[in-house]
């Protein structure tokens, strides 16, 4: 009885050994098995980080390429410097993106445009350029009809002038506008002499209101120096009483 006792022990000693061994070879086995698929996920890993750098690597030198090509199909006239004409004749030059400012010339159409501000009477015409504004920019014109204003003839000043100044430009067509304030007139008519005769115009001095058919020899050392000078008339009773005087 003992001996089967003892038997049936070291049988299962051995098998309890055996088991052991065998879960033991199973977790090294199964641990082995794990670092192998770790590492192939590494190697994976770093299979596609290589992949991923040459792809990069390939489009950066790639572009290098391309940039270097574009760069060599600049032609070289391109770059070169401008040599200066040979003959020495010298060119308006307008740099790129910029435009030449318009300038008045000969073909320019003016239309000057006359306003009193008292009356409301206003009327246009056409005229031909000033030689002096031939070439002309907007800003050269806008001073130069500024200029006039200040040192307009008496002829302007009489009939009240008060703005010179430019509507629209453009080099086929300008407008400039003279402004009168008729109140500022001081007189209505102007008695001067032509060819020998008194004759009796409107405050422009251009308008002829009346040939008098009085000859200027009839009259007074006197009164032939001021009518040389011009005389200003405010009203009609005064010019009837001078016409009257120098008729007498």
């Amino acid at each position: 009885m003992k001996r089967v006792i003892r038997y049936s022990s070291f049988i299962l000693a051995l098998g309890i050994m055996f088991s052991a061994c065998y879960y033991m070879s199973y977790r090294s086995a199964l641990g082995k098995l794990r670092r192998m698929e770790s590492r192939q996920d590494m190697d994976a890993l770093f299979d596609e980080q290589m992949k991923l750098a040459e792809r990069m690597f390939r489009n950066l030198t790639g572009k290098m390429e391309e940039e270097k090509s574009r760069g060599e199909d600049i032609p070289v006239q391109a770059l070169a410097t401008p040599t200066p004409d040979p003959l020495g004749e010298e060119e308006d030059a307008v740099a790129a993106g910029q435009i030449a400012p318009e300038r008045v010339s000969a073909t320019t159409r003016i239309i000057a445009e006359t306003f009193d501000t008292v009356t409301g009477k206003f009327s246009t015409r056409e005229i031909m350029p000033d030689s002096a504004m031939i070439g002309m920019t907007r800003d050269e014109l806008t001073d130069y009809l500024a200029q006039e204003l200040v040192n307009m003839p008496d002829s302007e000043r009489d009939q009240g002038l008060i703005l010179n100044e430019l509507i629209t430009f453009s080099k086929d067509r300008i407008i400039v506008r003279k402004t009168y304030d008729s109140n500022r007139i001081d007189f209505l008519y102007y008695v001067a002499v032509k060819n020998g005769e008194v004759v009796v115009y409107h405050n422009d001095r251009n308008t002829v209101y009346e040939f008098t058919g009085i000859s200027a020899l009839l009259l007074s050392e006197e009164e032939r120096l001021a009518l040389l000078e011009g005389i200003r008339i405010r009203t009609q009773e005064e010019l009837f009483s001078l016409l009257e005087s120098y008729s007498s």
